[in-house]
């Protein structure tokens, strides 16, 4: 499996904050003993797709300075330049069944307005890029918070299923309920663990992808709710081991499938939660 990574994003500075560049270090110390990762490219040709033109030089803007986006999304010098290659990495990951090991995230950006650590939506840009090119687009967010960007970018768009399993409550206190025709909220108490978690797997997820017969699975993977993330960011209270990352790379063997990430704050779990759900 190709992992695209760019340098430039260790050189998003957000501060003292738990989207750092420290979520990196640990799979990149392991890649280096293994497969290595590739360049991405510039994405910034791609923004359109899911996001305004007024938005895309807000941002552009705001990293010149630096500043917030909004109230807990910081941005740096070179913050614009790794959200354009994070879009990059995402569609390079889409086109080669890869893996998209990006920051910042994308799952919480809106068409207008960023969110939750998020700039632009990676994973919405390079699966509406593929829903235009005639392909079918399975997107299974299994981060810990609900994928809000995603779906909303997504709604009642041709040829792509959302499917969000996550924590309810917690931010942004969305995934209530389906939407449209193409969106699917699974909210799950604090303390899912692996088998409520992995019955959710089995029946549901198992019975919406071979209903929907994708051409490709996107994975917008966090592993925050991986059981040794809780109290990196306050209100995780999902407890699932490697288990389940492996039962859902089973669920995953018949189908294309590309990755990018999006949550998870402890370096030894995004490790540990990429090794089990990729393979590698």
């Amino acid at each position: 499996m190709d992992f695209f990574f760019d340098p430039v994003f260790l050189e998003h500075d957000t501060g003292q904050h738990p989207e750092s560049p420290k979520r990196l270090e640990s799979i990149l110390e392991y890649l280096e003993d293994t497969a290595g990762t590739k360049k991405p490219e510039n994405g910034e040709k791609y923004l359109p797709i899911a996001h305004t033109r007024e938005y895309i030089e807000r941002v552009k803007e705001t990293c010149k300075r630096g500043g917030i986006l909004d109230w807990d999304t910081p941005v740096s010098r070179d913050s614009y330049k790794a959200a354009c290659l994070a879009v990059g990495a995402a569609v390079d990951a889409s086109e080669h069944k890869g893996f998209a090991l990006v920051r910042p995230p994308g799952h919480h950006a809106f068409a207008d307005h960023g969110g939750g650590f998020c700039i632009f939506n990676n994973m919405a840009i390079a699966s509406l890029r593929l829903a235009e090119r005639g392909r079918r687009v399975f997107i299974l967010d299994i981060d810990v918070h609900h994928g809000n960007g995603t779906e909303e970018l997504v709604l009642n768009k041709a040829g792509v299923r959302f499917l969000s399993i996550h924590q309810s409550p917690l931010y942004p206190g969305t995934g209530l309920e389906n939407r449209g025709s193409n969106i699917i909220n699974i909210p799950l108490p604090p303390g899912t663990g692996d088998r409520e978690y992995i019955d959710v797997l089995e029946t549901r997820v198992r019975r919406e992808m071979e209903e929907f017969e994708p051409d490709i699975v996107g994975i917008s993977a966090g592993f925050d709710t991986y059981y040794d993330d809780r109290g990196y960011v306050s209100g995780n209270e999902f407890n699932l081991t490697t288990a389940t990352y492996k039962k859902l790379r089973e669920i995953l063997e018949p189908y294309d499938t590309f990755y990018t990430l999006e949550g998870g704050y402890n370096p030894v779990g995004i490790r540990e939660g990429i090794k089990a759900l990729t393979g590698i």
